[in-house]
């Protein structure tokens, strides 16, 4: 079956342009995942941390008030020793994630056209 040369070119044209504009979809979707995650990072690090702080506070009333409580000693000093330790977690992601941020500024694919 022979096709004429024009169709095969409208054929072409219209492959090309619908690749292009399928790439520019998936580059918009890609963008809007990546300002989601984004977020959802930001809300996870910043919970981490109020959490820690909240934990610690507790933990060291708990402690300071544990008298001649072996368990609540106990478990004072574990929750401040928790928290204390999500606190660190918290900033050490936070600078991690500061300092590494804009390392791959190309990943996003640009549109097509």
């Amino acid at each position: 079956m022979h096709v004429p040369f024009r169709h095969r070119i409208t054929s072409l044209v219209t492959a090309l342009l619908a690749f292009g504009v399928s790439t520019g979809i998936a580059a918009a979707q890609q963008s809007e995942i990546n300002n989601s995650l984004s977020e959802i990072e930001q809300f996870v690090a910043t919970t981490l941390g109020q959490i820690g702080v909240i934990v610690f506070l507790v933990g060291a009333a708990l402690w300071f008030v544990s008298g001649r409580n072996a368990s609540r000693t106990q478990w004072g000093w574990r929750a401040l020793w928790g928290g204390a330790g999500m606190i660190v977690l918290s900033v050490s992601y936070n600078v991690f994630v500061t300092l590494f941020e804009n390392l791959a500024p190309g990943m996003i694919v640009p549109p097509f056209f």
